[in-house]
């Protein structure tokens, strides 16, 4: 039979010596016995109890609650069932200790006892998101954001704990104007990284549109005046942004100038028009397509709209065409190829 002293069992959980002990006194966690010496001596059923109690706890119970559960439930394997199912009803961030589960319950028998390497796996999978969580509670999220907040957020900077923590440090190096021209090289490394982010965060596009709309809600209302970012960081990243694509879309627009004498039926044109749709491609790998899409024209519009709202006089068309920003569209040849090769090229 496995069995564990104190110290080894505080070793093998990250348990503090101290709180097993409190543990014991309060009768939540008893050693099965105590050897001749008087060492705690635990097994792989109290471990088993352990993990309930770790569980229980991160589902927000107190120790009486725990200890009153406990005491009325002691299969392992219903509790454990029952971990799996409150555990379903949580968000994403979950989702790890969700398999876990599964995967000891595939092989766990009703009135059996599971493995307590399966249980040490379960007890680090809650610890971690704990930390995490205990970390998160002393940045910006835990000072500024709501309750529901912080756990959307959390749920999300936990499947990609190195990211977002290489994400806090270049956001704290944008704060700190550590870095160098937002047009520049620093700016474009920026922009790529937060670029490749979204593409990794692609599967959880509907949980970022939530919390993303959470926030612009909160700062509507005044609810929410500070975000991770300062506001003369906001600018700098938001031209590091805007920069890194317009790069590549005037790089483009170069391509075509040059090869105005080609034919867009051609070869040339099937390659640049797949420069195009690859552009397009790229910016829509973030998330979803159709979203973006009408995003993107609902928000011109709006802008539009704003725009001839604020106007107290009629333009003259000089003054019209000031808000077409992009050569292309002061460039017949140009929009004429483009658009030859895009119509025989793509469907």
């Amino acid at each position: 039979m496995t069995e564990w002293r104190i110290k080894e069992i505080s070793d093998l959980t990250k348990i503090s010596i101290r709180m097993l002990r409190y543990y014991d006194k309060i009768g939540l966690l008893k050693p099965s016995y105590r050897s001749s010496n008087g060492y705690r001596c635990y097994t792989a059923q109290d471990l088993a109890k352990l993990q309930q109690i770790i569980a229980l706890r991160y589902f927000g119970f107190s120790l009486g609650t725990i200890q009153s559960i406990l005491q009325k439930h002691h299969n392992i394997y219903a509790h454990l069932q029952a971990q799996q199912q409150v555990l379903k009803e949580q968000s994403i961030h979950l989702q790890q200790v969700n398999d876990a589960l599964g995967d000891i319950l595939k092989r766990l028998s009703p009135s059996g006892t599971p493995d307590w390497n399966d249980l040490i796996t379960l007890i680090e999978r809650y610890r971690m998101t704990e930390n995490l969580r205990n970390k998160l509670k002393t940045t910006w999220a835990g000072r500024e954001l709501s309750e529901s907040q912080f756990e959307e957020y959390l749920s999300i900077y936990e499947q990609f704990p190195k990211e977002f923590a290489a994400k806090d440090k270049i956001v704290e190096q944008i704060n700190n104007k550590e870095l160098g021209d937002p047009t520049g090289p620093d700016g474009e490394r920026v922009a790529l990284f937060m670029h490749d982010l979204s593409k990794k965060m692609k599967e959880l596009f509907s949980k970022q549109v939530k919390f993303s709309s959470s926030l612009l809600e909160s700062m509507q209302s005044g609810k929410l005046s500070q975000l991770q970012v300062t506001p003369e960081g906001a600018m700098w990243l938001s031209r590091a942004i805007i920069s890194f694509w317009l790069k590549r879309w005037n790089a483009l627009y170069d391509a075509i100038v040059e090869n105005l004498k080609s034919d867009p039926e051609g070869k040339t044109g099937k390659k640049i028009a797949g420069e195009w749709t690859g552009l397009i491609d790229e910016y829509f790998s973030m998330g979803s397509r159709s979203f973006f899409t009408g995003i993107l024209l609902w928000q011109e519009f709006a802008r539009q709209d704003q725009e001839l709202k604020e106007s107290k006089t009629a333009l003259s068309p000089q003054e019209m065409v000031k808000q077409y920003h992009i050569k292309l569209l002061f460039n017949p040849e140009a929009a004429s190829w483009i658009s030859r090769a895009l119509e025989v090229h793509t469907k």
